[in-house]
């Protein structure tokens, strides 16, 4: 997306310079007038037209100061990508390589948006962890790989998982493509970043989920989404997957926004020397 921010400022500092500039001027002519001979009425016309120019340029000067706001946010905002009608989500994001952390700060901003909750900042962390326990699962299990795909590229674009990344008709497609909400997009960020560092996930709950590092929580669910077909998962009560119940922590959505769920058991083939100990605290490695 081409911004047009810049060149807008710099021609209304233009327009600023040349309206003081008339201004300076008409006050000369009306200090020179007083001097010497004044015709009748020109005292009164050039007062006029150096007061009118320096409206314009206070006008100029908001003009500008407002424009300059509007482009600290934009800066904030990840590049706004377009994509031709028959290309997916997916094609245009792969053409650019963005980093991990990009990718999955626009998933959490698309899909936190499609949740109705897109201000909330535990929606977001809960979006941002939900999908980073998959990209840990996969690391050390062949089933979760094929089921969720590898790596965050993988998950993010896995098929029939996250409709803003891999479908063509998704309402949310253009968020996860061109986010233009600042405040949301920090918030997207934040959670990206914090899911991919690993501490403190608050979806480890159970003995072995702590004894592993690993969480369970693979499956969640948005109840007040437009696109929900319902206020339960259409997996709801299916074997192998259980409904958490409302989390404990305080970091995470209530159920009414979010709904997790945990596998049963964890994969039969998870490799046992990848078995990880729980992430060290912050700062540790």
């Amino acid at each position: 997306m081409v911004d047009h921010t810049v060149p807008i400022i710099m021609l209304i500092v233009v327009l600023a310079v040349v309206a003081l500039a008339f201004a300076a001027s008409c006050r000369r002519g009306a200090g020179t007038e007083h001097a010497g001979w004044q015709r009748p009425g020109s005292s009164t016309r050039g007062t006029l037209a150096a007061a009118g120019a320096l409206q314009v340029a206070a006008f100029a000067a908001l003009a500008c100061g407002l424009l300059a706001a509007r482009a600290a946010v934009a800066g904030d905002l990840p590049a706004c990508l377009r994509r031709a009608a028959e290309q997916a989500p997916r094609d245009v994001l792969l053409a650019v390589r963005p980093s991990d952390e990009e990718l999955l700060a626009r998933l959490v901003y698309a899909e936190a948006r499609s949740t109705g909750f897109a201000d909330d900042p535990r929606v977001a962390r809960a979006i941002a962890w939900g999908a980073m326990n998959r990209v840990r699962l996969a690391e050390v299990s062949a089933s979760a790989r094929r089921r969720y795909g590898s790596g965050v590229a993988g998950v993010v674009f896995q098929p029939q998982q996250f409709n803003p990344a891999v479908s063509r008709r998704s309402p949310f497609a253009a968020d996860f493509l061109c986010p233009q909400d600042a405040a949301a997009w920090r918030l997207a960020v934040e959670a990206a970043g914090m899911a991919l560092r690993g501490h403190d996930n608050p979806l480890l709950d159970t003995a072995w989920e702590r004894r592993h590092g690993l969480s369970l929580v693979v499956n969640f669910y948005y109840p007040r989404s437009a696109q929900a077909r319902g206020p339960l998962a259409p997996w709801e009560g299916s074997p192998g997957l259980r409904f958490i119940g409302e989390p404990e922590s305080a970091d995470l959505p209530p159920a009414g926004r979010v709904r997790f769920y945990r596998l049963e058991q964890p994969p039969a083939d998870l490799v046992p020397a990848a078995r990880r100990s729980s992430p060290p605290p912050a700062g540790g490695r």
